[in-house]
């Protein structure tokens, strides 16, 4: 075990954290997109309602057959698109997990590298220690015999 094993492994670690922190921005990125998605679904259902209500209203009376018969197509448009739109969601929401599985993936791997040098670390601080005791026990021996002589 050497000094230059740990850091070629420092640098596997660098790299390992940086594909660590671009997986983390990848998944936030996704995060982000499927909030906007589901904004778009919840707009689509306000206008729908807003529509259904205009057909219940007192002001539907006054308004002729073909306008109502034109709302209701319309309100079936806007339900084809907020079926569309919850097809996108999941769609959206699908690559949100799988780059968050990447993320997790990625994390795992640089903790284990870390865990890995601290481990390393520790070793070769406990051998340097060993080596140190050693050097002292033997400068503490050959000063014992200095002064019997």
């Amino acid at each position: 075990m050497s000094k230059q094993r740990v850091k070629r492994l420092q640098f596997v670690l660098a790299m390992a954290a940086e594909k660590e922190q671009k997986d983390l921005q990848t998944w936030g990125q996704y995060q982000q997109r499927l909030v906007q998605e589901q904004e778009k679904l919840t707009q689509l259902e306000q206008y729908m309602t807003e529509y259904r209500s205009s057909l219940t209203t007192q002001q539907a009376v006054a308004i002729s057959g073909g306008q109502i018969q034109n709302t209701i197509a319309f309100i079936e448009q806007i339900k084809n698109a907020s079926g569309h739109q919850q097809n996108q969601i999941n769609l959206v929401q699908q690559q949100a997990d799988g780059a968050q599985r990447v993320y997790l993936q990625a994390r795992s791997k640089a903790e284990a590298l870390r865990k890995l040098i601290e481990k390393l670390n520790l070793q070769l601080s406990a051998i340097a220690e060993k080596q140190d005791q050693k050097l002292m026990d033997e400068f503490a021996a050959r000063s014992a015999r200095n002064r019997q002589l």
